[in-house]
């Protein structure tokens, strides 16, 4: 139970932080940085967490971590450049698609705690597919904010 508070709890501010944010036009170049930093940590633990408990392939956890650190030297390169670079909305899908997904890893941890085998095939099976769609999500969202930084780059 307390795993699914912290994940509820996650990932209600990471959405309310934003919308809040934007509502109140109070979004900050310090704000742009440090919010997908957070995001990051918190969703890399869960997935590191769930690759551990041999839920997630090993490869796929890489394949986000990877992308979260080419975003992030994306976004440091277009810091050299003077922009802030703020969340893609290409970013604001692959959170909803990685919080989906950490809450299928969080279920098949519920499922094998509380000894339900017989929910542990198709939760297994949902999860599987929420992870293949993290991956394509992580893939697509580098390649869109690569995208961003050559606009940015262009501009000059």
């Amino acid at each position: 139970m307390a795993l699914w508070l912290l994940f509820g709890i996650m990932e209600i501010s990471d959405f309310v932080d934003g919308l809040v944010a934007r509502r109140t036009g109070s979004v900050t170049d310090i704000g742009k940085i440090f919010d997908p930093f957070a995001d990051s940590v918190a969703r890399l633990t869960y997935f590191l967490s769930f690759m551990v408990a041999g839920i997630m392939p090993p490869w796929l956890f890489l394949l986000v971590l990877y992308r979260d650190l080419g975003v992030s030297f994306v976004r440091l390169l277009a810091m050299k450049k003077g922009v802030a670079m703020g969340a893609q909305l290409s970013g604001k899908i692959k959170a909803f698609v990685y919080a989906f997904a950490g809450g299928a890893g969080l279920l098949v941890v519920t499922v094998r705690t509380a000894g339900l085998e017989g929910l542990a095939g198709p939760v297994n099976g949902i999860a599987k597919v929420l992870f293949w769609i993290c991956g394509a999500t992580a893939v697509w969202t580098m390649i869109d904010y690569a995208a961003a930084y050559r606009r940015i780059v262009a501009r000059d």
